[in-house]
């Protein structure tokens, strides 16, 4: 008989092998936090061990930065020392938060309007230096305003805790004493506003702005975890080296002559647009500049209308005024005229005449009708007079501008029927070596090269070879030529000196280094015929009213042009360039007047004007 048994050891082992579940998860649980401990545990050896040094340095690097330090802009300063750029030191009440004491004797006192509030954390600036209250305190309220400032008490909370509630902060600030050739000098802004660092953004300001600004210097220094510094270390220090000084060739009494005659000329102007029955005008548009021929120095440049610089570097700063300076579309009064480029007209008959002479197209007394209009193949080309004027030599043409002078003599040179052709050709190479179509370098970034049209520009730009009747055009200086007012005022002052050419310039010395004049001799037999023709323009023809003999009592020369524009009778541009005295010329100056007008009413009298002042003769107007 078949029996079933059972062992009691057998159901004990049995037992013992199968734990209850709970156990199980409870042993699991205990593996992974030993498992996750043993990890920590890693890499708690591992970062105070092995990499203890590395963030360490780490550590420090958080709170430990290079603080750049920056060096003190140069000056800019005139021939005779006059500042006409400089540093100041502003100082600005700033508010750090909590509670403010004697806030209504502080109110009083500057004229405070708005009430107090917090600085805008969110704001960069203000995070960094706190709340402006008041901008620029005058200097007599600066020991009062020191002593009520000692007497605030702590901020208690936020990045300023522990420090007192209002502070006085002093920044360098670029100022323009003056405002004189406010183009020339240019000006600022702000390149780094939490730390006040300027940059030029036009005239000399910008063009050596490296000399300008110097070398950052830099301190090392540790901030706390709110950013603020609170230790320097003063053997890791170097200092800031400032900016070189910069003297100009202006002279500032003649600057403010030449600024003076631009800007009171609008009678001139309006006295020709009433004849003509225009607008008329209340701001003259235009520039003067005046050069001794005898070394390129520049001693006026003025552009009008001009502008105060100080606007962009003040602060506060007044955004409204700014705006009405950059977007003046009428008056462009940010527009250094003198380096912009016009068509330049009659006062190009000038370096015409020379082509004419040294190549031989012409001789001193070879004759040309001036007629009111001269026929050449399909084109009727106009003098300004719509009448016969006599028979000129290049002298008479150059005196009384007649166009049809020109256009005679151009049309017989060799092939003038072809287009580009030799009298062409040696029109813009001799226009190129009296200083066209290239920027001179006067020391100014916004110069103009102008244009000097040719075969190959014509047929790039205009789509088509050069025809006959641009050589006669810009015979006179019309067409697509044009000309800065430095041009023609060195092609004037190169007249002058027979060919003895000086590079025309504005900086005389930066910080102890004089710069010498550059100087080209540019060879040639027709200068005495050229001088001629503008010292007649003197004594017989346009001139003679204001500059001539018994008007003027020292013996000139000059050149006028009238410049079409496509705008219509009365609103052309109006130039005059003169040198004198005519034995041993110290002076050459150019006018320039954006639709001026006539040239002879409008350009004349405001160097008549000029030269006045100069030779501190008397006139009567």
């Amino acid at each position: 008989m078949a029996s079933y048994s059972s062992t009691p050891s057998n159901y004990a082992s049995a037992s013992q092998k199968q734990m209850p579940p709970l156990l199980i998860r409870m042993r699991l649980i205990l593996a992974l936090i030993f498992f996750i401990l043993t990890l920590f545990g890693i890499r708690l050896i591992y970062l105070q061990f092995v990499q203890s040094e590395v963030l360490k340095v780490k550590s420090r690097e958080n709170h430990i930065s290079q603080y750049e330090l920056v060096p003190l802009r140069g000056r800019i300063l005139a021939r005779d020392g006059t500042v006409l750029a400089d540093n100041r030191v502003a100082v600005d009440l700033m508010y750090l938060g909590g509670e403010v004491v004697f806030f209504e004797r502080i109110s009083h006192l500057l004229e405070l309007k708005e009430p107090l509030s917090p600085p805008n954390l969110e704001d960069p600036k203000e995070k960094q230096y706190g709340k402006v209250i008041a901008w620029d305190i005058p200097h007599e309220l600066l020991p009062t305003l020191e002593e009520l400032v000692a007497e605030q008490t702590k901020v208690t909370s936020g990045p300023f805790a522990e420090e007192r509630s209002l502070y006085l902060r002093k920044r360098i600030e670029r100022t323009y004493p003056t405002t004189l050739a406010a183009h020339v000098v240019g000006y600022t802004k702000e390149e780094d506003p939490e730390r006040f660092v300027f940059a030029g953004m036009s005239g000399i300001e910008t063009s050596y702005q490296q000399d300008l600004f110097g070398q950052l210097g830099h301190d090392v220094v540790e901030r706390n975890n709110k950013g603020r510094i609170v230790q320097i270390f003063e053997e890791s220090h170097q200092d800031a080296i400032p900016g070189q000084d910069i003297t100009l060739t202006i002279d500032p009494e003649l600057q403010a002559l030449a600024e003076k005659s631009l800007s009171e000329a609008t009678p001139y102007i309006n006295r020709q647009r009433q004849l003509k029955k225009l607008e008329e005008v209340d701001i003259v548009r235009g520039a003067l500049i005046a050069i001794n021929p005898n070394n390129g120095e520049i001693l006026a440049m003025a552009s009008n209308p001009s502008f105060d610089p100080n606007i962009f570097t003040r602060r506060p700063n007044l955004p409204e005024k700014i705006n009405e300076l950059l977007e003046d579309s009428k008056n462009f009064p940010m527009l250094n005229r003198a380096v912009s480029a016009f068509p330049p007209a009659s006062t190009f008959k000038l370096v015409s005449s020379l082509v004419l002479l040294e190549e031989g197209y012409i001789l001193p007394s070879t004759i040309y009708p001036c007629t009111a209009s001269y026929r050449f193949l399909d084109l009727t080309m106009r003098n300004w007079a719509g009448y016969m004027r006599g028979s000129y030599t290049v002298a008479e043409a150059i005196a009384d501008s007649c166009n049809t002078f020109y256009f005679n003599a151009a049309a017989q040179t060799p092939n003038a029927n072809v287009g580009w052709a030799s009298f062409a050709k040696n029109l813009t190479q001799y226009a190129h070596i009296m200083g066209y179509g290239q920027v001179i370098g006067i020391g100014l970034d916004e110069e103009r090269a102008g244009l000097v049209p040719d075969d190959d520009y014509s047929q790039l730009i205009r789509g088509f070879p050069w025809r006959p009747g641009d050589t006669l055009n810009i015979s006179i200086g019309q067409g697509d030529m044009l000309a800065t007012p430095i041009q023609v005022a060195q092609l004037t002052a190169t007249i002058a000196m027979s060919g003895r050419q000086f590079k025309p310039h504005l900086v005389k010395q930066i910080g102890k280094h004089v710069f010498l004049p550059e100087e080209r001799i540019i060879q040639g037999n027709a200068w005495s015929a050229v001088q001629a023709g503008m010292r007649l323009m003197m004594t017989k023809y346009g001139g003679q009213p204001l500059l001539g003999p018994g008007n003027f009592p020292v013996a000139v020369a000059g050149k006028t042009g009238t410049a079409q524009n496509g705008l219509g009778v009365g609103l052309e541009h109006a130039w005059f360039t003169v040198y004198g005295p005519i034995e041993k010329p110290e002076i050459a100056v150019t006018v320039f007047i954006e639709n001026g007008g006539s040239s002879t009413a409008v350009a004349i009298p405001i160097a008549r004007d000029f030269l006045a002042g100069y030779w501190n003769v008397p006139i009567s107007k």
